[in-house]
């Protein structure tokens, strides 16, 4: 029976010890739906090629990793962190831990935060994030990424937490993770999976955290993602950026629904907007291309996302890509790319799948878009193609928070590459030239280029 009361917990850890470092990834692409299956949600990734030598740093080294000491609260009831590591490579920090709720009830609103200090004490930064429910028994693992200063190093981090007894409740998700792959590179390791979402509900902002394991269950880094959206009843592919001391032998998945973003229940969401074409294609490490869509609404859609998942021949996960889709009017269709997507040594995209999620209808004083793109010409560069284009105003007053699209066509009217900018404001019917920088896999010129000049907010 539920006390009429809870009990509030606080514990604090702190770390120490020396270890190793160093990582990350590969990459894939084609057009189709892959087709849905099931699975655990600790899944053994793909190994990548591990032709690499490890090495353990000393003081001066530039990449440290540390092991935290489970002292305070680490045995007997309670919740209790079982594993813990950190990671620091050059100014990125991620501190990976297991949560394991011992006690005989459930317990909520969990508060923790994680502190980085140098050798003589200093906070260098703070973290502080919330998980809402662990069931009585259960664990969550938990990866905590942080941006340091030039030259700092971390010779301590500390995780405290609080949280309450005699909860109520679930944690349990609709969600299922599956083909799991690690894939090595000199700077990011890089985790990815199928995350597939079987309910009917369309989820937003939904925190995934990523614990990488090694043969015998200890942790050997990870890292965390947020997704913009999963649809109702698919699947799309997520890739973490983190880091590893050393291949690792599982991922564990571990989805946070917020509570704060609108889970959406309307099956005809996705109607409002219609993708009419979509092409991407990759060069080695580098991948670009975009994609058309159409507002068939009579009225302004503003705040649309769109997400894409680059599969690999085995069902993988090579690379995802999401943005925003900021302003359509009604009837009007708007080229988005994602511009370059980096890919890692070895990856080789097969397929690819778009999805795009409309924003909320608005209201506008004008009918139609008053920004046009003329002089369009694709500059050949070898490293760095571009593309120059002006931007025209007609409307009576200047406009601010520009955002520019343009897509790359080849001789058969195929998008195979594209980019973005952020255009200075145009004063009222005025007008601004500038040149955005394009990827350009396939070795010929493209035969068409077109920009599509909209405004992020109005």
């Amino acid at each position: 029976m539920k006390k009429p009361y809870k009990h509030l917990h606080i514990i604090l850890l702190l770390p120490l010890l020396l270890s190793l470092a160093c990582t990350l990834s590969t990459g894939n692409l084609d057009a189709d739906n892959p087709s849905q299956t099931n699975d655990l949600m600790t899944t053994t990734p793909n190994p990548g090629s591990s032709t690499r030598s490890r090495w353990i740093p000393t003081t001066e080294g530039d990449t440290v990793s540390n092991s935290l000491s489970n002292e305070a609260g680490s045995s007997g009831d309670g919740l209790v962190m079982q594993d813990s590591l950190y990671i620091q490579d050059e100014r990125n920090l991620i501190t990976t831990f297991i949560f394991e709720n011992q006690e005989h009830s459930a317990v909520e609103d969990i508060e923790y935060t994680v502190t980085a200090s140098n050798a003589s004490g200093t906070i260098l930064k703070t973290e502080t994030s919330y998980i809402d429910f662990i069931a009585a028994g259960g664990r969550i693992g938990v990866a905590s990424n942080m941006y340091l200063d030039e030259d700092q190093v971390a010779s301590d981090v500390n995780i405290n937490w609080t949280y309450y007894t005699d909860a109520s409740g679930t944690n349990e998700t609709p969600f299922v993770f599956e083909n799991s792959r690690y894939y090595y590179d000199s700077y990011w390791d890089c985790f990815t999976t199928v995350m597939i979402n079987d309910s009917a509900i369309t989820y937003s902002k939904v925190r995934v955290d990523v614990i990488a394991l090694d043969s015998v269950g200890m942790i050997v880094g990870g890292g965390v993602t947020y997704v913009d959206f999963i649809p109702a009843n698919e699947q799309i592919g997520i890739s973490v950026n983190g880091l590893v001391t050393d291949d690792p032998a599982t991922l564990e998945f571990y989805p946070r629904i917020n509570s704060f973003y609108p889970a959406i229940s309307d099956a005809n969401i996705f109607e409002g907007l219609s993708t009419l074409k979509t092409g991407f294609y990759f060069n080695e490490t580098k991948l670009g291309g975009g994609f058309l869509v159409k507002n068939n609404t009579d009225h302004v859609v503003k705040n649309s996302q769109y997400y894409v998942t680059f599969y690999e021949d085995d069902g993988s996960v090579a690379q995802a890509a999401s943005g925003s889709i900021h302003l359509l009017w009604p009837g009007q269709t708007l080229g988005v790319s994602p511009g370059e997507v980096a890919l890692s040594e070895g990856s080789i995209p097969s397929e690819y799948y778009v999805f795009v999620l409309p924003g909320s209808a608005t209201e506008h004083e004008l009918t139609s878009s008053p920004l046009t793109a003329t002089d369009v010409t694709f500059i050949d560069e070898v490293l760095y193609p571009r593309v120059n284009v002006t931007i025209n105003n007609s409307h009576s007053q200047s406009i601010d928070n520009l955002f520019l699209t343009v897509l790359l066509f080849n001789a058969q009217d195929e998008i195979t590459g594209g980019g973005f900018a952020y255009p200075h404001p145009i004063t009222a019917n005025g007008s601004v030239t500038l040149s955005v920088f394009v990827t350009n896999t396939p070795a010929e010129a493209p035969a068409r280029v077109e920009a599509y000049p909209t405004v992020r907010n109005w």
